[in-house]
């Protein structure tokens, strides 16, 4: 049987976007994960820069990630996002997420964003739903 960590890290490297992404989990542990990707041209605007929804899908990811590292399937309910600065190419965008409160049913995450040179780019509060699934129910249905 796989652990927590070996179902999560799966299914959240075999999801299409995060695929698409080449986001890779490089931390986990419970309540906490790190997420990071490469900003290849693909991944930035039309200034140069970081596309905001790259740096937001990179928090998403981050904190579901660290939402499910206790075996149960969350969902994004709601999210706050500050970009504090651009993230420029070429770059390795790393998403720290910490849980700050889990209950019952939801679960609170601070996400920060830094670039490979420690600069601070993101800011981001999510709510995570918990589906009262957990990552072993999932096993059985593989990621599309």
């Amino acid at each position: 049987m796989m652990t927590t960590q070996e179902i999560l890290k799966w299914r959240q490297q075999a999801s299409g976007l995060n695929r698409l992404m080449n986001m890779q989990i490089t931390e986990l542990s419970e309540g906490h994960a790190v997420v990071e990707l490469s900003l290849t041209p693909e991944l930035l605007n039309p200034l140069g820069m970081a596309h905001g929804g790259t740096i937001y899908s990179l928090c998403d990811v981050a904190a579901g990630t660290a939402a499910a590292s206790r075996g149960r399937v969350a969902v994004t309910l709601n999210s706050s996002t500050n970009y504090l600065r651009p993230g420029g190419p070429g770059r390795t965008l790393r998403a720290v997420a910490t849980e700050r409160k889990t209950g019952r049913r939801t679960g609170v995450y601070l996400v920060e964003v830094f670039d490979d040179k420690d600069t601070h780019i993101t800011d981001a509060t999510f709510t995570m739903y918990y589906t009262g699934q957990t990552l072993e129910d999932l096993i059985c249905r593989p990621a599309e």
